[in-house]
């Protein structure tokens, strides 16, 4: 399936834009289980579901928790933090990034 010319265009090519936006430019929630879809799958599903989907996900968490917990996040000099809302169909971003300063923290 993740080579199959009726499902991807130029399949044996690597085209990271295929993960980020629709064909209408909009973001793409992308859904990893195959439960709405089945184009992309890395896990499986059903009886077939990798016994590591859960220790992936944790470890996720756990990355993020670690780059929060080691580093100091400053928004940069002069800028101030817009937390206004860009809403999709399923997906809220935040409309203008949010640009910061990252540094290791003092112990």
């Amino acid at each position: 399936m993740g080579r199959d010319p009726k499902v991807w265009e130029d399949p044996m090519e690597f085209k990271s834009e295929r993960f980020l936006t629709r064909g209408d430019g909009m973001p793409q929630a992308f859904d990893l289980t195959g439960s709405r879809e089945i184009k992309m799958m890395p896990f499986g599903a059903g009886r077939r579901i990798c016994p590591g989907l859960a220790l992936a996900l944790l470890q996720l968490q756990y990355f993020v928790a670690n780059l929060i917990r080691e580093f100091e996040w400053t928004v940069k000099d002069g800028e101030e933090v817009d937390l206004s809302e860009k809403q999709y169909t399923i997906l809220i971003m935040m409309k203008n990034r949010l640009r910061t300063h990252i540094s290791p923290r003092r112990v």
